[in-house]
Order: structure tokens, then C-alpha cells, then sequence
């Protein structure tokens, strides 16, 4: 799933068996130079190569971190179009695609308000305009799409549903 400037848009598995297949590849053209060599240099080889791996699986966490944080900070400039689209898969919770949405509750429960009496939508409704396109997929779940949302209870997955004698466990 990719999120670029408020739109948010997935994209399919197509091509990275590419991917794979290079990565088997190399693993077996590494694994037989390996037992060419000895195990003496094997070892050695096998540090090297292991420190530059360490390196690199640093890097792409340290990318993927900021990636990430763009991403949850990402927010429409006032008046900006919004297009949030599906373009296939499967989800089995909730799927959300929205503009301005504020107190959305994961918990089955309404949101508290943390500034009591603050107006709907503060600021009120945005100029812009906003589309949800789902093109395809499988949803095991509910479906909310709209625009200027406030105070939205998601229901609880089907394994924390209340009993009937208490609350969900």
C-alpha cells in the first residue's frame, strides 16, 4: 500500500517473483563458492558478507522508518483534492477511506472528546474535493468511505465481540 499526498492506493504482487527468483539465484551461486573455498575462508567470507547485510538491513530500516512517518503525518493541504483508492486484495477488519475524519474509535465505544464542546469538524468542512474508488478485492468487513467524518465507531473484530455476560476479552 502506497500513501503519497493523502491518496492512498495498493498495488499487486506482479513482478516480484523477478525478484525472488534473483535472490535464489544468487543464494546458490554464493552457497557453491562457499563450499569451493574451504571452510576456513568460507568462515571468513561468510563475515564479511554478513557485516555489509547488517549494514544494509540498517539502511532499510532507518528509510522504511521515515517512510513511515511521512506517511501517518501525510495530510491534505486545505482545498486539495484527496483520491483514495483499491485497486484489489483482501482485507478481513475494517477498511476506512475518508477526508477529515477526527475521533475515530477502534474499541466499539465512542471516542471521548478531548475538548468538550468543540464544534463538529473544527474548522468545519474542507474545500476540496475527495473520491473512494474501490476497483477490486475481497472484503471480509465493513466498508466506510466518505468525507468530513466525525465521531466513527468501528465495531470490534468478530473475536472480541461482548459476551453476553460482560464485556470482550
Amino acid at each position: 500500500m502506497y500513501v503519497d499526498n493523502g491518496s492512498v492506493t495498493t498495488r499487486g504482487g506482479k513482478g516480484w517473483w523477478l525478484a525472488g527468483v534473483a535472490a535464489g539465484l544468487v543464494a546458490c551461486a554464493l552457497g557453491v563458492l562457499l563450499a569451493r573455498t574451504g571452510l576456513e575462508d568460507a568462515d571468513r567470507w561468510a563475515s564479511v558478507i554478513g557485516v555489509f547485510l547488517n549494514l544494509t538491513g540498517v539502511v532499510v530500516a532507518g528509510y522504511s522508518a521515515v517512510q513511515a512517518r511521512r506517511a501517518s503525518t501525510a495530510a491534505p493541504a486545505a482545498g486539495e483534492n484527496v483520491d483514495n483508492r483499491i485497486g484489489g486484495g483482501r482485507f478481513t477488519g475494517v477498511v476506512v477511506m475518508g477526508r477529515d475524519l477526527e475521533q475515530v474509535s477502534t474499541t466499539g465505544e465512542p471516542a471521548p472528546d478531548p475538548v468538550t464542546g468543540r464544534p463538529p469538524l473544527a474548522g468545519g468542512p474542507q474545500a476540496g474535493h475527495v473520491s473512494n474508488t474501490i476497483d477490486d478485492g475481497r472484503f471480509h468487513g465493513p466498508v466506510i468511505m466518505g468525507r468530513d467524518m466525525r465521531g466513527v465507531v468501528l465495531p470490534l473484530p468478530a473475536g472480541q465481540q461482548p459476551d453476553a455476560d460482560g464485556p470482550a476479552r
